[in-house]
């Protein structure tokens, strides 16, 4: 049996739950649907095998509770009932059997039975979203893993091919080689060359790292993606947390990023965010005055302009040589200076004596 505590306005009542069998008990069946029909989303199937204790330890962080007699559960602010997720819960415990093991290292030494069950929703919710913002970027993680099984298969095939063909061709050459001994010739049609047994055990290591490298690949991408996504979260409640202070202050404010989303009308998204702005925060009353070097610029012909680009390039590359000492590295071979004896301004330029 299982012990999985559920929260109440009153307090924490303690539900005897057979996993096994995936029964609830009597006075715990309101609650919309039974476990044994509990489904899982299939982003979350994915997901569940690999999660390890300290991604519950992680994300653990974004579940508080109040300080209250009701010791109510928030994830992210808002109220987590774990009452509603209980068939869900049992179906990962049912279709998952290491989260048991997750979950009686972290409850209730770690932190309680609410902490952990909203830490994984939560974990799962974020990581579903960054798989999102990843599949927006480089497209489905999955695809990768289905191009990679169709090669096994191919891989296999060529496998097989070459098993049946080195059988025949043995069995070919021994029955020419050895007419008046069959039974023998028939038990050596059996065996396979050693060459052909390494190369089967060479093409299945290969594609068991192909396929590990792959997983990692993933892992990683699914991690940047994460992070991206928490990224994104934070700049937009920055923008809407200095967009309610401008609104609180008359409408005015020094602040340099608000001036940037207020004036910026090339863009149809949030530089934040990436969320469509309405087309009344992109309007402007007056027209755009172009500085006195741009206006000169454009009065320039083609060639000219052509030739200072170039005088720009040129001159941005030797500032950008000269700083390489000051923001990357401390070495006296980046720094720039000129020798005493000769006057060369090259740290690594052949000696003079």
């Amino acid at each position: 049996h299982i012990y999985l505590l559920s929260t109440s306005r009153s307090a924490l009542e303690l539900l005897d739950l057979d996993v096994a069998n995936c029964q609830l008990p009597k006075h715990c069946k309101t609650m919309g649907q039974s476990p044994s029909t509990a489904k899982l989303p299939e982003e979350w199937k994915s997901l569940l095998p690999n999660i390890k204790r300290d991604d519950i330890i992680r994300s653990a962080k974004r579940v508080t509770i109040s300080s209250g007699e009701d010791r109510t559960i928030y994830l992210d602010d808002e109220e987590f009932d774990l009452d509603d997720r209980v068939p869900v819960a049992l179906a990962i415990l049912r279709d998952f059997p290491h989260i048991k093991d997750v979950r009686f290292k972290l409850v209730p030494g770690r932190m309680t039975e609410e902490q952990f069950w909203g830490s994984l929703f939560g974990y799962l919710q974020e990581t579903v979203e960054a798989d999102r913002v990843v599949e927006n970027v480089v497209g489905k993680l999955d695809m990768d893993m289905a191009e990679l099984q169709i090669e096994a298969k191919i891989m296999q095939s060529s496998i097989d091919h070459d098993e049946a063909a080195a059988a025949t061709a043995k069995s070919l050459l021994s029955s020419e080689v050895n007419d008046n001994h069959n039974n023998s010739s028939d038990n050596s049609t059996q065996d396979i060359p050693p060459f052909y047994v390494e190369e089967f055990k060479a093409q299945e290591e290969h594609i068991h790292r192909l396929q590990r490298s792959l997983r990692e690949a993933n892992h990683k991408i699914r991690k940047l993606g994460l992070e991206l996504h928490k990224e994104r979260k934070k700049r937009h409640s920055e923008g809407v947390e200095r967009e309610s202070n401008t609104t609180e202050n008359g409408g005015t404010t020094n602040t340099s990023d608000n001036t940037t989303l207020q004036h910026r009308d090339s863009i149809g998204s949030c530089p934040r965010c990436n969320s469509i702005i309405s087309p009344s925060k992109q309007l402007h009353k007056g027209e755009w005055i172009l500085h006195d070097d741009c206006r000169e610029f454009l009065k320039l012909d083609d060639h000219l302009k052509e030739n200072l680009r170039k005088e720009k390039e040129k001159r941005i590359n030797e500032v950008l040589t000269q700083m390489k000492f000051i923001l990357d590295t401390d070495d006296l071979k980046d720094s720039y200076g000129k020798w005493s004896c000769c006057e060369s301004e090259e740290y690594s330029a052949e000696g003079c004596s």
